[in-house]
């Protein structure tokens, strides 16, 4: 006989919450049946979810079920609940370190990262969506994003923000006053990122209007995007980190502000062991002899803990 579940006793089943199996039947991966009024999941379709496309893809590592989901939901979903850990970040040297560090160390646990910027990564992090985050901004500004928490933060490296102009700098752009200049032109990063921030503070601080800089309102996702349309002619400039431009070799760096980049968490979660491990690594000889090597990134005060 095939076995019809509740969704309370699915989300029992894949150690999930319920809403999360909804969520799943309503984007389609999960299919389920309406017997009267109640909605029940049959074990050839639940069986359906588990052995289908989305998860054909071994992740090879025990402490997830061993249906290993594909599904970002419920990775997601499943590491809130469970023993593994979500670390929202932009893709960066040091968080692809950190999560391969993780993978080895006796304490380490399953990391999924949340490719998040500072700002949301921040906000996540507060409304417990996340149970770490990375933040380029100074530290005195972080309790304001994430009130009444006692928190940690552990300097992964600082580094150097600033404009990226083509080799010799033929348009001779100084300040953001030379973006006012008819004919100038600026690939910009999203609102909470990192870059954006710096930059509109900067602006302001100008007392330059968001208004009178061409190109302001067109938003990229990455500094690696903002680099390479300045390097095609997309753009005259564009506000970012060092390592990019100095990755490219084909762009010159103006730097403007120097920022550490930090792991933040809960204070409490330093004694706790997927934690502890984190910080460990960070703190650890290997960690910082491999981001010196890395252009652009001040390991001097790396492994440094500031409680916030």
């Amino acid at each position: 006989m095939n076995k019809l579940y509740t969704a309370q006793e699915v989300a029992d089943r894949l150690k999930i919450k319920k809403t999360t199996v909804y969520e799943l039947i309503k984007r389609g991966e999960l299919e389920s049946s309406k017997i009267g009024k109640q909605l029940r999941i049959s074990e050839e379709q639940l069986d359906r979810y588990l052995n289908g496309p989305a998860s054909a893809s071994s992740e090879g590592n025990s402490s997830f079920p061993s249906f290993h989901p594909e599904s970002s939901l419920l990775k997601r979903d499943y590491l809130l609940h469970s023993n593994g850990l979500i670390v929202s970040g932009q893709s960066s040297p040091a968080l692809d370190l950190l999560i391969n560090q993780m993978a080895v160390h006796p304490e380490g646990m399953p990391i999924l990262q949340s490719h998040l910027n500072t700002y949301n990564g921040l906000y996540s992090l507060y409304f417990n969506k996340v149970h770490a985050a990375t933040a380029g901004i100074e530290p005195d500004r972080i309790p304001a994003l994430i009130p009444g928490l006692p928190l940690a933060a552990v300097i992964l490296y600082e580094y150097a923000l600033g404009f990226y102009v083509k080799k010799q700098n033929p348009k001779e752009i100084m300040s953001v006053h030379d973006l006012t200049r008819p004919g100038i032109s600026l690939a910009n990063r999203e609102k909470g990122s990192t870059s954006r921030i710096f930059f509109d503070e900067a602006l302001k601080t100008a007392g330059i209007s968001p208004r009178d800089v061409s190109g302001y309102q067109k938003e990229m996702v990455s500094d690696l995007s903002t680099a390479d349309a300045v390097i095609c002619g997309q753009a005259d400039t564009a506000f970012g980190e060092e390592a990019v431009a100095l990755q490219s070799g084909q762009l010159d760096f103006l730097p403007r502000v120097k920022i550490p980049m930090f792991l933040v968490m809960e204070m409490d979660s330093l004694e706790k062991p997927g934690f502890s491990a984190l910080a460990e690594i960070v703190r650890s000889r290997e960690f910082r002899t491999v981001m010196k090597n890395q252009n652009g990134y001040d390991t001097q005060r790396t492994g440094e803990i500031l409680y916030l």
